[in-house]
């Protein structure tokens, strides 16, 4: 079974991405699940409940909280999380599925490989994703061509082994400690081209707190990755002291 899991709040366009991800599904297996994380003050948990899909009321913080709840309440074999304002697009669902077959334990939807794509954000957004991408890569050394995509497919196998209990952040960080720890357990990550839009309607609900949160949870990883470095057999320390005897 599939499992498609969506954090929302406050979400005017939920009835038509819902509508959407069901004509998608129809090309390809009947036994899915959608599931809702909600935190709205608005009337889209009624509306969501009103489609058949189970409403979790989110009872933790930020995006990454509403993420973990709805992974532990996920059923399926395999688990997309998507956005809930159509700038995730449910016809890529199939080829998250395909990528997934190859042997790949996380499949990130990818705005910046052949392919792929972003529609409607301005400058500051851009540079924000950007920076982001290029210090995690060089600075928590995960090699992963679009790290802060939200839009991804994970195993069951990387839900049930992953320590999510530990992680440190709560918002945005929270796709990229993700990242982190699965290449630290050896999952294998792929990605596949989507075309991202940017909302249309709604406001968008990343903040300078979580810009914040990201720089540091990219600097723990980067300190971690260090630590690690040095700990390692054959290090320059170890070799060093090795040297020395």
């Amino acid at each position: 079974m599939l499992s498609i899991v969506i954090p929302t709040r406050n979400e005017p366009l939920i009835e038509e991405l819902i509508a959407q991800i069901k004509k998608t599904m129809k090309t390809i297996t009947d036994d899915y699940e959608i599931l809702a994380v909600d935190k709205s003050e608005d009337d889209t948990a009624h509306k969501l409940r009103d489609l058949n899909v189970k409403v979790i009321d989110q009872q933790s913080k930020g995006l990454g909280g509403a993420i973990l709840e709805g992974l532990a309440a996920a059923q399926g074999n395999s688990v997309i999380v998507m956005d809930a304002d159509l700038s995730h697009d449910p016809k890529f669902i199939p080829t998250f599925l395909e990528k997934s077959s190859e042997g790949f334990d996380i499949v990130i939807g990818s705005r910046r490989i052949k392919g792929g794509g972003i529609v409607g954000w301005g400058i500051y957004r851009k540079a924000v994703s950007g920076v982001g991408n290029l210090l995690g890569r060089w600075i928590a050394g995960i090699r992963v061509s679009d790290m802060t995509s939200g839009y991804r497919l994970y195993s069951h196998e990387v839900i049930k082994t992953l320590e999510f209990q530990k992680f440190r952040s709560s918002g945005y960080a929270f796709q990229l400690e993700v990242l982190a720890e699965a290449s630290r357990k050896g999952f294998r990550t792929g990605a596949v081209p989507i075309v991202f839009h940017d909302r249309v309607e709604g406001v968008s609900k990343l903040t300078k707190k979580d810009v914040l949160e990201f720089a540091l949870t990219v600097t723990w990883l980067g300190l971690l990755r260090l630590m690690n470095a040095f700990r390692r057999p054959g290090s320059i320390v170890q070799n060093r002291k090795k040297c020395e005897e």
